[in-house]
């Protein structure tokens, strides 16, 4: 099926022959008298340009349907983009709320490890204490005994 276009290229060619008879009486015939007419000169370039600017103009039902296909296409594209975005804001979103959870319980667990080392490290000191008050009895004992046997 030819176009739109090609259609209009066959119209203009066969406009633009000097010499056309569409009736076998000779009716309508376009001749060499036509020349002499520099008026149904104009008259019939721009009734051919208006007929092919008409052709041109017009849009066939393919081309309207491929068009709005086009543009059903673009919409679902943007759509999705849309939800693409959403979901994306969504995640980045619990993210950072999983984030500020994640270092929260680092903070306590921080703290509580802190915690129990202080109190292994008051444990350490305190039997140390007790083994140096032990050990300075022990000599001070030993130190009376030693006065002692005088």
């Amino acid at each position: 099926m030819p176009s739109e276009s090609q259609r209009a290229s066959k119209v203009a060619a066969a406009l633009s022959t000097k010499e056309q008879d569409l009736d076998t009486t000779g009716s309508l015939a376009v001749s060499d008298s036509m020349e002499n007419k520099p008026m149904k000169k104009i008259t019939t370039f721009t009734t051919l340009s208006l007929v092919l600017l008409g052709f041109a103009a017009c849009d066939s039902k393919v081309e309207s349907s491929r068009k709005e296909a086009i543009e059903s296409k673009a919409d679902a594209l943007e759509n999705k983009a849309d939800t693409v975005r959403k979901d994306a804001k969504t995640d980045a979103t619990n993210l950072t709320k999983q984030a500020a959870m994640d270092a929260d319980a680092a903070k306590d667990a921080a703290k509580a490890r802190a915690e129990a080392e202080k109190k292994a490290a008051e444990g350490t000191a305190e039997s140390v204490r007790k083994s140096g008050d032990q050990a300075a009895k022990a000599l001070e004992e030993k130190a009376k005994e030693t006065r002692e046997q005088k």
